[in-house]
């Protein structure tokens, strides 16, 4: 009776451990970074480039410089030209060069910030991958291929928000710097009795507009970091179904936009890109 109440346990605990080993949690990861001008490793005069952003998995996800060993996933962006398509070496030798489902661009000679986004799937786009540990790879090179500097930034997927603040620091290569994950299931509850809108566009450059499908008596906007961007109360006698959310002020990122009244609350994810 002990072994079989022991295989019983044995089994349950098998199961639970698989469920959690595969659960497949949608969501958005976004990055935010800026590629400083260099003043030094041979530019030339107008400060070209070459740039790539990637996504990888990996068992334990290591962060600054340390490659690890990991699995390639998807290519977000990738820049570079006739004369600097040998200046990626590592993103080349991770990704076999693929582009598919990327931004992609000549040789830059931008320094601007940049955001980066990621849904969770594979990189035809389709499939939603497995929670659990993933990285943001950048490489940037520069100086006739002179000079290269390559980084890690983990962060994990999965059912809970998550924000790396500890290994996401500047350096000289790469500032302003923000990663964060957000899941779905978390920004998306809507109840049968619940206030209901639609929130476009999404992405947006800075405006976005509410639909309202129901009566609203308040939006609410926040950030990743929780904090409230925007407030405001809808009169009870205005006849308005439709609210622009201007966030052009603020910085890229993903947000989360609250819209409630005396039955409940309902709450849905954005993503601002400028």
């Amino acid at each position: 009776m002990k072994k079989l109440l022991l295989n019983v346990a044995s089994i349950a605990m098998l199961l639970f451990l698989s469920a959690g080993a595969f659960a497949q949690t949608a969501g958005t990861m976004t990055f935010t970074f800026t590629t400083p001008k260099h003043t030094s490793g041979n530019y030339e005069t107008n400060g070209r480039y070459a740039l790539a952003v990637w996504i990888e998995s990996c068992a334990t996800c290591g962060a600054g410089t340390t490659a690890g060993t990991s699995a390639y996933v998807r290519t977000k962006l990738r820049y570079w030209g006739s004369n600097t398509n040998d200046h990626l070496p590592t993103w080349a030798s991770k990704s076999g060069s693929s582009t598919t489902g990327a931004t992609t661009g000549a040789t830059s000679t931008v320094f601007t910030t940049r955001t980066v986004t990621w849904d969770g799937t594979n990189a035809a786009g389709t499939t939603l991958l497995a929670d659990g540990n993933y990285r943001v790879c950048v490489q940037e090179t520069w100086g006739h291929g002179a000079a290269t500097a390559t980084r890690y930034f983990p962060f994990v997927k999965g059912a809970a928000t998550y924000t790396n603040t500890t290994d996401v620091t500047a350096d000289t290569n790469f500032t302003g710097l923000t990663l964060n994950w957000v899941p779905s299931a978390l920004t998306t509850e809507n109840f049968a009795n619940n206030p209901e809108a639609v929130v476009y566009p999404n992405p947006s450059k800075g405006v976005f507009t509410i639909d309202f499908k129901s009566d609203i008596k308040n939006i609410k906007v926040v950030n990743i970091l929780g904090e409230i961007v925007y407030n405001e109360n809808i009169e009870a006698a205005t006849a308005e179904t439709t609210r622009k959310i201007d966030l052009s002020n603020f910085s890229n990122g993903v947000y989360i936009v609250n819209v409630s009244n005396d039955k409940g609350e309902s709450s849905y994810k954005v993503v601002l890109e400028k």
